[in-house]
């Protein structure tokens, strides 16, 4: 699987370049948003703070990692929650001064988890989408694709290359140096 890293500044970086090109609006979508679909990327792997748990009970890391917490219902849940907060207009006067909808926090919280399942499934490894009503797996392992002596280098080496995309969009699209 990605690192942390990779799954939270892939989607930073997605939801960055959405509320630059297409909503084009701060007060529509804040730079809070950026920080709930950072959380949303790392949804699924909290599943590995459920195995600390399920460790002293004699379960293993395959057993808990990419099952539950893997599939196509987190980012489903969350994106029906976000219809219901929706459709019942509920408002929350603290987040409505921040400019945040909470429609909008668990549409961004599914996307981030998605995209989460997405880099999973394509970069290393497989998902169970529908764990545990069907033992399905889906994935690509890209890294597979490269020679054993680099397998090692891959993830790392994605990080880094994200990192640096990122501290690029930072400095010279949203000109950093201002803020200082």
């Amino acid at each position: 699987m990605p690192h942390t890293v990779a799954h939270i500044l892939i989607v930073i970086i997605l939801i960055e370049l959405f509320r630059e090109y297409i909503v084009k609006n701060n007060k529509k979508f804040p730079r809070y948003y950026i920080l709930i679909a950072a959380i949303g990327a790392i949804i699924p792997d909290f599943d590995i703070i459920v195995y600390y748990v399920m460790y002293f009970f004699g379960f293993t890391l395959s057993q808990i990692h990419r099952t539950f917490l893997h599939t196509l219902f987190i980012p489903l849940i969350l994106f029906l929650i976000g219809i219901f907060f929706y459709t019942e207009k509920i408002k929350n006067s603290k987040l409505g001064k921040m400019h945040i909808h909470l429609p909008s926090i668990f549409f961004i919280l599914s996307f981030g988890s998605f995209i989460h399942l997405v880099l999973d499934a394509l970069i290393i490894g497989k998902i169970i989408p529908l764990y545990p009503f069907s033992a399905y797996s889906i994935g690509i392992n890209l890294v597979g694709i490269f020679p054993k002596e680099w397998k090692n280098l891959i993830l790392p080496s994605f990080d880094t290359l994200m990192l640096i995309l990122w501290l690029f969009w930072m400095e010279f699209k949203l000109k950093i140096p201002k803020y200082i």
